[in-house]
């Protein structure tokens, strides 16, 4: 550890005291954690699961797949267990036997599970498909195989009874009597790295080197049950009643080591990664030796003194434990007549303080012991397993150790300095209230003690005692924690952001207005130039001026802190009233470099071993550093203590599988390329997050694509549902992590299709397209036709009145005139010829034949079928006003010009004619602008002039009394379907727009008009 001390011209003594302390603290940590600490049984957590929690029971073997699953073979069948959930295996294709009994299990390096059944057949598992093997194979009949070993090529080989078998096809042959084996029936067989065999009977042990073909005895007597490997390389024996031996192989032949571990009954044997020996025990529960004994003794018989046992009075499931599994992340496995049990390595061990003690108050001692006092027993010293109790009456509430190493003990009656020697009374406490008691203390650098008491009266706050003399201070109030720092500072903790510093004279207050926002202190710790100060409502540390606060990276903060350790290795531990944190060395660095910095962490709590919660009001700080480096808690429910060297971390990610798949009832196997039927709605899917250690805190993700656009964290969700699924190709993607926190981002994932039904295809929906534009484009042709047969009907009745009239016309006035006429010219021919009456009258004749001739064409226009020419009406218009020499006419033609309907153009020519006269007897203007537009869509008609414009109410009223025009213009204009407006302005002139829809106005070919409406309209 490094850091900078400014140095004080009165403080450079007691700097560079703090400064030789923590190098030699530093040098004394290295020496210690030189010397890994055992993995004894109390390191180990213990979890068991009977028939209560749904376990099996009657458990006979025990195996794991290379997928993550632990098999269990019982006396009624095999489970399966992913951490959580026991699932009783059956209904596989080839079938297991119903209620078989399995005598043991195997898992091959391919992924597959080889069983045994106690009635002598064998099976092959993997992939949901189960191979069975029987009398017809070549095995025994009615005689148990024992079980399973792989050699190095990968071939299974199975022993029992008549010895060895291997495959050979699809058949099994034995082997092993013409071999030098002896007594007909093997119970063990182990194949060694180098390709030696060692086989178990249950008269002895044989061996056969890798290039030998003959077996040979290594001893013959005894029943062996195990054969398993030792890290070093020895091969360890176990015999079933009993005895356990060791057997090195660096010479030619194996040579057994001195003596043996003696147990009443051993079935199996199993080393662990650390090294540490399992051994079952057949009624008397399960042994563990740990690897540090067995490294210091080459007699075994000495490790029968250093065997732990652990059986149902200690809370394993049965005594009876027969099957032991070592699974991949390193937990130990035990199958017992009333279930399965799990011992996994802990980060915390409880420490043997007595039941019954509360309330601990804790300081660390010399050689790695512990001091407590408590509220409910004597003070007590913990020295390596031993307890050792002191004559002190509870109500002991206050520890503290100072720099020398001398531990003190406060409580209600008084103060004591702690030794291997006993006891020494300092002092009692000062009283004049009710309920004085120590609550914190420290000794600065000139050997004063500070003691916070806390009670009534006078008696109560803050005092030093030195000299056999107590003061009272002049700093007000109660402080809840104490510390000094190297600079010999005394920092004082107190309730509601206020922290206070004494440097001899000097006594400086840090509150809200200094960054203090921790509520009630509760903890400080020193690094370096820094404190550290943990509270009610968070923690930060501070230079002396001010405090700075600390975040995590997850956003969270700390909450009720009452405990802080820096280890050895630079960490700060923080204890909290849920949790214990561990900010590692470079975080800190990085925070008081930046204290806006968010500091990654490790979190441990109930889980991981804590037992319980640190007490919030006293005694305080909660965690303490003992001389051999490790971190000590108090809780509500003992003290545990934690290795900060040893700390336990799985960096195996889990596997994961998706074990089914359901879809609207039916179960389907999980495999890519799945085909579900049409109208599939509902998909329910199960998979295994395979973390075994600590499966309560395996996270699991998903993801289905084609409906989720990222990741969905599930937590510890292992059914996902999806509802309303529509036909389509999905792949379903799922990843999981270990308690650590490491991610199998490959996951398990399978792709499959929901097959269209006929109406969700593509095809069908264009066709859907088709007759949608088909139905529509006859909607409106049945609507045009509609309107082109009232306009014809309408055209019809108006043609059939025109008829009418002409012939009326033609059988009364035209006939009646001409008659008239020339009764007229009788008379006017008597007239003298030189009379001015009768030239006058011979032109009022002329004029009067005129109109008939006129009358005549009109009345033949009436009967014809002709279309007409709006440009031809424009002629003769401009024509006949010619004399109309006050107002110019402008014409134009846009567009190919077209031929009319005749009753289109008869309207349009009266609407435009109208428009015009209109123009020239009431505008007042000199410019009179025509314009016609042949659009593909429509004609349109324009009549604009310059003059005076038409009067606003005339407009609005759409006429003028007295006068039709305007009316007849309109009323024309809706009986050919077409839109008429009127627009003026004062003195701005007046726009007549006449817009008549293309189909309605031109005259088709009749090629065109079979197209579009074909021999409806002859129908209709």
């Amino acid at each position: 550890m490094v850091y900078f001390v400014v140095f004080h011209a009165r403080n450079r003594v007691r700097a560079f005291c703090g400064l030789l302390l923590v190098v030699v603290t530093l040098l004394l940590s290295r020496q210690v954690l030189a010397d890994p600490r055992p993995w004894t049984l109390d390191r180990y957590q213990h979890q068991a699961w009977t028939g209560k929690n749904g376990a099996p029971t009657g458990v006979s073997s025990l195996a794991q797949t290379s997928d993550g699953y632990l098999w269990i073979g019982t006396d009624h069948g095999l489970y399966r267990f992913d951490g959580v959930h026991f699932k009783r295996f059956e209904g596989v294709q080839g079938a297991l036997p119903p209620e078989s009994s399995v005598y043991d299990l195997y898992a091959s390096k391919d992924g597959g599970l080889w069983i045994s059944y106690e009635s002598g057949e064998i099976g092959f598992l993997k992939d949901g498909h189960v191979a069975h093997y029987g009398a017809k194979a070549g095995l025994p009949k009615h005689g148990i195989i024992e079980g399973f070993a792989e050699d190095n090529r990968g071939a299974i080989w199975l022993y029992g009874l008549g010895y060895l078998y291997t495959r050979v096809g699809e058949r099994w042959e034995s082997m092993g009597g013409d071999l030098g084996l002896k007594g007909r029936y093997a119970t063990f067989l182990y194949i060694a790295r180098d390709g030696a065999f060692w086989v178990g009977t249950g008269t002895g042990l044989f061996y056969r080197a890798a290039n030998a073909k003959q077996f040979v005895p290594l001893e013959q007597e005894g029943y062996v049950s195990d054969i398993v490997p030792a890290s070093d390389g020895s091969i360890w024996v176990a015999h079933l009643r009993g005895a356990i031996e060791r057997w090195t192989t660096h010479a030619v032949m194996p040579v057994r080591a001195p003596g043996h571990i003696a147990t009443t009954s051993v079935g199996q044997i199993k080393f662990d990664p650390q090294g540490g020996l399992w051994i079952n025990g057949l009624g008397d529960g399960v042994r563990h030796v740990e690897s540090n004994a067995i490294g210091q003794q080459m007699d075994l018989s000495a490790l029968s003194a250093s065997i732990e046992l652990f059986n149902s009075s200690n809370g394993l499931s049965g005594d009876y434990a027969w099957p032991l599994l070592i699974d991949r992340e390193g937990n130990t496995w035990v199958g017992t007549g009333a279930g399965v049990d799990r011992f996994s390595r802990s980060n915390f061990t409880p420490a043997p303080f007595p039941p019954g003690t509360h309330d601990f108050a804790l300081a660390a001692g010399a050689d790695g012991a512990i001091w407590t006092g408590s509220s409910s027993k004597p003070v007590m010293e913990l020295k390596g397993s031993q307890i050792k109790t002191f004559d002190i009456a509870p109500f002991t509430l206050a520890a503290y150790r100072d720099r020398e190493g001398g531990v003190y003990i406060g409580g209600s009656s008084g103060i004591w300095k702690m030794s291997d020697a006993g006891a020494e009374h300092l002092t009692t406490v000062p009283k004049s209230g009710d309920g004085n008691m120590v609550m914190a203390m420290t000794k600065d650098l000139h050997g004063t003690l500070w003691v916070s008491i806390s009670g009534s009266g006078p008696t109560k706050g803050l005092f030093t005692w030195s000299d056999g003399q107590w003061k009272k201070s002049s700093i007000s109030g109660t402080p809840r924690t104490a510390l000094t720092d190297a600079d010999g500072r005394i920092w004082l903790g107190f309730r509601e952001n206020r922290i206070v510093i004494a440097d001899g004279d000097n006594v400086t207050t840090l509150g809200p207005q200094q960054g203090v926002m921790i509520g009630d202190a509760k903890a400080l710790q020193q690094n370096g130039r820094h404190v550290w100060i943990g509270g009610s409502d968070g923690l930060g540390y501070s230079d002396g001026h001010r405090l700075n606060m600390v975040g995590l990276a997850d956003g969270g903060s700390f909450k009720n802190v009452t405990g802080l350790v820096f280890s050895t290795q630079g960490d700060l531990w923080v204890h909290t009233l849920e949790s214990v944190f561990q900010l590692p060395a470079n975080e800190v660095h990085q925070v008081e470099m930046n204290p806006s910095y968010p500091m990654h962490f490790r979190k441990f709590d109930t889980l991981d071993g804590l037992p319980g919660s640190p007490a919030l009001e006293e005694p305080l700080p909660s965690a303490i550093r003992s001389a051999d480096g490790r971190i000590w808690f108090a809780t509500s429910n003992g003290v545990v203590w934690c290795d900060p060297a040893q700390l336990i971390s799985n960096p195996l990610p889990p596997q994961v599988a998706i074990d089914a798949i359901e879809a609207d009832g039916k179960t389907y196997t999980p495999q890519d390329g799945l085909v579900l039927p049409a109208h599939t709605k509902n998909l329910r899917i199960t998979f295994s997050v395979l973390s075994l250690t600590m499966p309560e805190r395996v996270p699991a993700k998903i993801r289905m694509r084609g409906m989720d656009n990222d990741w969905r964290d599930v937590g510890l969700q292992r059914e996902i549902v999806y509802s309303n699924l529509g036909p389509g190709h999905y792949r379903f993607d799922v990843i999981g992590a270990n308690e650590n926190g490491i991610w199998n981002n490959a996951g398990a994932h399978f792709e499959f299709r929901i097959t269209p039904a006929f109406y969700q295809t593509f095809w069908f929906k264009v066709l859907c397209v088709c007759l949608a534009a088909l139905a529509l484009w006859q909607a409106i042709a049945f609507r045009v036709r509609q309107v082109k047969r009232r306009l014809r009907v309408r055209l019809e009745t108006r043609h059939a009145e025109r008829e009418r009239i002409a012939r009326d016309l033609h059988d009364t006035l035209l006939q009646s005139f001409p008659a008239l006429l020339l009764k007229m010219q009788a008379g006017v021919d008597r007239l003298p010829e030189d009379a001015a009456e009768r030239k006058y009258l011979n032109q009022t004749l002329d004029q009067a034949r005129e109109v008939i001739v006129e009358g005549r064409d009109q009345v033949a226009r009436l009967r014809s079928e002709e279309s007409g020419n709006l440009t031809e009406v424009l002629s003769a218009f401009s024509t006949e006003h010619a004399n109309r020499v006050r107002m110019t006419l402008n014409v134009s033609v846009k567009g190919r010009e077209r031929r009319l309907k005749k009753e289109i153009f008869e309207e349009a020519s009266f609407i435009l004619k109208e428009a015009m006269i209109n123009a020239y007897k009431h505008s007042g203007g000199n410019l009179l602008s025509v314009r016609l537009d042949y659009r593909s869509d429509a004609l349109l008609l324009e009549v604009q002039d310059n003059g005076k414009g038409i009067d606003a109410a005339i407009l609005d009223t759409g006429e003028k009394p007295g006068h039709w025009g305007l009316v007849g213009m309109r009323e024309r204009a809706r009986q050919i379907s077409a839109k008429l407006s009127i627009e003026s302005q004062p003195d701005k002139g007046t726009l007549v727009t006449l817009r008549i829809p293309g189909r309605f106005a031109y005259a088709m070919s009749p090629k065109a008009s079979r197209f579009f409406w074909s021999t409806r309209d002859t129908a209709d």
